[in-house]
């Protein structure tokens, strides 16, 4: 499994915290499951407009607006 940190404000931090209280969930999980639930919803949008090639084309395209988190502080979750 590896990690993928974000930052995210304060305050919705604080909610997700709220929330994975109430469920009894971790906020991994959490998004987790909300990742799955968005995928899920919207995978015929995806499948019928990109073909896989079209997607790692633009996977390839995205890079560079996560070079970001190519830096030294993060690069603690690199071993996990």
């Amino acid at each position: 499994m590896s990690v993928l940190s974000i930052r995210i404000k304060d305050n919705k931090r604080k909610l997700l915290k709220i929330i994975s209280a109430f469920e009894d969930k971790t906020i991994g999980s959490l998004i987790e499951s909300w990742i799955d639930d968005y995928i899920e919803k919207n995978k015929d949008k995806y499948t019928q407009t990109l073909t896989d090639q079209e997607l790692q084309g633009i996977m390839k395209i995205s890079e560079p607006s996560f070079s970001e988190w190519d830096n030294d502080e993060d690069e603690v979750y690199n071993d996990l």
